[in-house]
Parts: structure tokens; C-alpha cells; sequence
């Protein structure tokens, strides 16, 4: 293959060497896909096939979470069922597909009336704008601070890394969903890892992402800023599809302010810093220089 000389680039083929949860059985599924690959874009176009067919998928299984492909299982039998998940949602899609504006929709939550609200919500759950992709999500003890912020919507977007919440064409209108583990477990059917580590096949080709040492619980997910203290790191999970109800409706808002870009070279070294202190892992991963 040709040197990789764009950090975007680099940071992408970097994710793939770094990562030590995919199992050989599930790595020999991608390589297969990924079969022939002679340049750096050539492996990107694979890997977006790889993750539309087996990960972001409507009615199968996704790999993430496959037991003969032994996903990254964060122990889904003994996680604490009480315990609260948030997750942050983008609402443009669902609202734009509904017909509705977001103001309405603010107006039913603050009024708390659930007519409206579980119209929206049986629409967006019932469409093709919600598959059955892995959700990306954190545990809400860990985000008290930025909940209870008045500009929550941009410091949880920050903390979490979804760098793809640009206000480029405007403010982006945002739901704050809470749910426990036990809602996701009554829903996850038959599939047995229903909570497991994020990794970089379960994703597309994204230098946001930064695979977290395997004796690391969770993954740890890549800040929009620099972290100075590797207990600031954000243990991040991946779950089964969850079907919205008003409740989990936590807060309503819009990210109006664009995050501040930080040179994404320097992001990663910092971050990698701050998994290798709290891995106690010098020898994982690389610094770009």
C-alpha cells in the first residue's frame, strides 16, 4: 500500500492496527470484504460496505453483537439493571420526515403531553430514519455535569466526540434520551451480548474513534477537546436497538454553538496518553508525529 500521509487517513488505518477486541473470527469476515485492497481508499470503500451490510443493517443481527463472531461482551448478563444509559440523538431526520417543527415538539415536552409525543415517537421508531444500528452511548453518572449545564447539548456533544454534530447549516435540534439497562435487555430478544465494547468494525472509517486497550472496561470515548486527566475519560458502550418511549425523553434542546477544532494530530497523541495511563499500557498504540 501507498504511506498514508493525511492525518484523516492515518488516523483511520491507525484504528485498525490499534484495535485488539475484534475477534480472528469476526476479523476473518472483514478481511474477506476487504479482500484486494491496494490502496489506503480502496481498504475506506471496504470497510463503509463492511460496516452498511453487517452492522448498520434493518432486520438481522448486527456483528457487533453475533455470538459466533464473539463480540466485545462488557459482562451483559451481570450489568446492574437499574443502572441509567444516556444517549444523545439528533432529531432533524425524524422531525423532518414527521412534518413537524422542533418547536412543537418542545412545546408537547414541556407541557409533558404524551399525545404528541408518542405520535413523534411511533413515527421515528417505525421508519427507516432509525435502523437497527449498535448505539453508541455512555452511562449517565458519568455526564451529571454536563446535564445539569444550561449548554448541556454542546458539552455533552464535546465530552462524548460526535464531532458529526456541526451547526454548519444551522442549530441542530437534539433529544437527551435516559433509559436503564433493563429496558435494553427486555428488548434485545434473543441476542445474548447485548452491551458490548465499541470497536473500529463497528463504526465506519472515522478518526474520531479510538479504539481503548482490551484491559480497559469499555471503550473510552475521543473528546472534541484535549483531556488533561485520564479520569476524565468517558467510558463508552455499545448496545441493542432500543424502542423509544416518551419517558426516556430526558431533555429537549439545540446545539447552536460550533465545537472549537483542535488539531486532530494533537487530539489523538493526548488521548492515546490518556488511555496508555489508565491501561497502565505504555507499549499500545502509536503517537503520530
Amino acid at each position: 500500500m501507498a504511506p498514508r500521509t493525511d492525518v484523516r487517513e492515518r488516523a483511520a488505518g491507525d484504528n485498525l492496527w490499534f484495535e485488539e477486541r475484534v475477534r480472528a473470527n469476526r476479523l476473518a469476515v472483514f478481511e474477506a470484504e476487504a479482500l484486494g485492497s491496494e490502496t489506503p481508499e480502496e481498504l475506506r470503500h471496504r470497510h463503509v460496505d463492511y460496516w452498511q451490510t453487517f452492522v448498520k443493517v434493518s432486520e438481522d443481527t448486527p456483528h457487533s453483537f453475533l455470538t459466533e463472531l464473539e463480540p466485545a461482551d462488557l459482562g451483559s448478563s451481570i450489568i446492574d439493571e437499574y443502572q441509567k444509559i444516556v444517549r444523545v440523538e439528533a432529531l432533524w431526520r425524524p422531525l423532518g420526515k414527521w412534518g413537524e417543527s422542533f418547536e412543537k415538539l418542545q412545546e408537547a415536552f414541556d407541557k409533558q403531553d404524551n399525545a404528541v409525543l408518542r405520535g413523534f415517537l411511533e413515527f421515528w421508531n417505525n421508519t427507516n430514519v432509525r435502523d437497527h444500528r449498535p448505539a453508541f452511548a455512555a452511562w449517565r453518572d458519568e455526564v451529571l455535569d454536563e446535564i445539569a449545564a444550561d449548554d448541556w447539548a454542546e458539552r455533552l456533544r464535546d465530552r462524548m466526540g460526535l464531532a458529526h454534530y456541526t451547526v454548519e447549516k444551522g442549530p441542530i435540534p437534539v433529544a437527551l434520551m435516559e433509559y436503564t439497562v433493563r429496558e435494553v435487555k427486555a428488548e434485545a430478544g434473543g441476542i445474548v451480548s447485548m452491551f458490548t465494547a465499541p470497536t473500529v468494525l463497528d463504526t465506519p472509517p472515522w478518526p474520531q474513534f479510538f479504539p481503548a486497550p482490551s484491559n480497559v472496561p469499555y471503550g473510552r470515548a475521543m473528546a472534541l477537546t484535549p483531556i488533561g486527566d485520564e479520569k476524565q475519560l468517558l467510558a463508552e458502550m455499545l448496545h441493542t436497538r432500543l424502542t423509544y418511549q416518551p419517558h426516556h425523553i430526558a431533555r429537549l434542546g439545540l446545539i447552536k454553538q460550533p465545537y472549537k477544532v483542535h488539531d486532530l494530530k494533537d487530539l489523538r497523541n493526548t488521548h492515546l496518553l490518556a488511555v496508555r495511563i489508565a491501561s497502565g499500557r505504555e507499549d499500545f498504540g502509536e503517537e503520530m508525529s
